[in-house]
């Protein structure tokens, strides 16, 4: 068995899709905000109908959990100056983020 398949085996679906819908999302935040600059400041959500994940309004599940995996794998650092406390309708609490080296990493590879 090689390295990481017990990894993949284990991902849910759901995981699955989020792996997914995230990359679509990093491709278009870069596409229509970023331009492969470390550091700018994106709205992934205004990326999000680019990246034709049909998350339209803020509270798609589909829409968070492609966030949530940007987060989880340091492609987007929050921008402390507009974070806020919605929970619900925005459970990450930032309206803007940061484009990190690690999304460059992502895209190249």
């Amino acid at each position: 068995m090689t390295p990481g398949t017990n990894e993949r085996q284990r991902r849910t679906p759901i995981e699955t899709q989020a792996k997914s819908d995230g990359l679509r999302l990093l491709r278009a935040i870069d596409a229509t905000q970023a331009d492969g600059l470390e550091g700018t400041r994106v709205d992934p959500n205004r990326a999000s109908h680019e990246a034709g994940l049909d998350v339209g309004d803020v509270g798609s599940d589909r829409y968070h959990r492609a966030l949530g995996y940007l987060l989880e794998e340091g492609v987007l650092a929050g921008d402390d100056h507009t974070a806020f406390d919605v929970e619900e309708e925005h459970p990450h609490g930032y309206a803007l983020y940061f484009f990190t080296r690690r999304a460059l990493q992502l895209l190249e590879g």
